[in-house]
């Protein structure tokens, strides 16, 4: 990858390795959701509670105040601390003793996550080249893929031997050890004045205002940022739920639950963002809207077959088919940042990830989870344990509807650089 700061590799393999231990304890709950479920007797509804709006309601507000913070020389501290602060509340959550402590250790996970995300997206952005952003970006999120991985590893095999709470034990503890690690070895990019800077004005005041305003003004942006959501309540609703649907369908024992999504959701996942953004980054230096279109295509591919799992009854079938819906899943991920990063000022950047991030936890982790959970017991009475198997394929409607409008966005891109060209010409 084309680095602008020479610690540029260590830098992003330390921010992806924390990203996957965000992941693994944001996850670590889906795969013990339904014992956790059985043990509080709880619904659909208040599981999909647990597993997004709890920790999604804190998230998203506490990651703008973060963003503006987010400048050269505040990052790396902020980065660690909210590492220590998830770890510590993921402890917690295995030490509660009912439904309300769960929330609240939730919300507390979410303090701590909601930290890091914005100055780490502003570090990689600072640290890499334009033309190879999307490829590094994609990188760190492919970290997530590997917490994913982690998650139901840890806790398929933890949770089934010693119990749910031990699993949020063993989760986050790394988390500590790591954020030592990082006080000692992070250093932030150099934030060098660069021709990329030079074409801006650094004295127009960065206010969210100004940032959306900027965003929102380009029909491509509005695009992809429809598309982004209705893509993250998909997956993260599927995430969520993705164990139990094992688990209470095909009525699989916890550690074959936790190997079998290990290998397809993490692994595959992992594999499949950090190439589909590198593919991404090629496609977009031969023409810039196939960076957009290429994942219209994936989802288009990737939903039919997504239903087709979870109608078969067939196990290994069934998974078969999940593969590539679970490899393409985040592809979306680096795309969109990408094109929202080369849209604004540099050092507007952090924001615009806040701003992205707000929209994608806000409605994708809030809203996804729980809306299969209300699907699932809405259908309950009609379809007993298969109302969970109709909630989650009534989802991948919005992922289809997505595809559309980030094929309509690379559309979009075309004609704003034409009229864009025609400006500079006429200047």
């Amino acid at each position: 990858m084309a680095e602008k700061d020479p610690h540029s590799r260590s830098l992003l393999l330390l921010l992806t390795s924390a990203f996957a231990l965000n992941h693994l304890d944001r996850h670590i709950l889906n795969i013990t959701l339904n014992d956790i479920g059985l043990e509080f007797q709880l619904s659909d509804l208040q599981l999909g509670t647990l597993s997004g709006f709890a920790f999604a309601i804190v998230y998203v507000v506490l990651g703008f105040p973060v963003a503006k913070l987010s400048r050269p020389g505040r990052r790396k501290l902020i980065v660690t601390s909210a590492l220590g602060i998830w770890s510590v509340m993921t402890l917690l959550v295995g030490a509660s003793a009912n439904y309300l402590q769960i929330f609240l250790a939730r919300v507390g996970v979410g303090i701590g996550e909601a930290g890091f995300v914005p100055p780490s997206h502003s570090m990689i952005a600072d640290a890499y080249e334009k033309d190879r952003r999307a490829s590094a970006i994609a990188f760190f999120s492919a970290g997530a893929n590997v917490g994913i991985f982690l998650s139901f590893i840890i806790g398929g095999f933890v949770a089934g031997h010693y119990g749910w709470r031990a699993a949020f034990l063993v989760a986050g503890l790394p988390g500590l050890f790591l954020m030592v690690v990082m006080l000692l070895k992070l250093k932030e990019p150099k934030t060098a004045i660069n021709a990329e800077n030079r074409k801006f004005d650094q004295t127009e005041i960065d206010s969210y205002r100004i940032v959306l305003k900027k965003l929102l003004e380009l029909r491509s942006t509005r695009h992809v940022l429809v598309a982004a959501t209705l893509t993250s309540v998909v997956g993260y609703g599927a995430i969520a739920w993705i164990a139990v649907f094992l688990t209470r369908i095909h009525e699989l024992p916890l550690p074959q639950t936790g190997l079998y999504l290990a290998i397809v959701v993490g692994l595959a996942g992992a594999i499949g963002t950090w190439l589909g953004g590198k593919f991404s980054d090629k496609l977009g230096k031969t023409r810039s809207d196939w960076r957009l279109k290429f994942v219209a295509i994936t989802i288009l591919i990737a939903k039919p077959l997504a239903i087709l799992f979870y109608l078969n009854e067939h196990l290994a079938m069934a998974l078969t088919l999940f593969v590539i819906p679970a490899a393409t899943g985040s592809i979306f991920i680096g795309p969109t940042f990408a094109h929202a990063y080369a849209r604004v000022l540099p050092h507007q950047r952090a924001q615009v990830t806040a701003l992205l991030m707000f929209t994608l936890n806000l409605v994708g982790l809030g809203v996804g989870p729980i809306l299969i959970g209300f699907i699932s017991d809405t259908l309950s009475a009609s379809y007993g344990a298969d109302s969970l198997r109709y909630a989650l394929i009534a989802i991948q409607l919005a992922g289809l509807w997505a595809a559309v409008h980030f094929w309509l966005a690379g559309r979009a891109v075309l004609v704003e650089e034409d009229k864009s060209v025609s400006e500079t010409k006429e200047a």
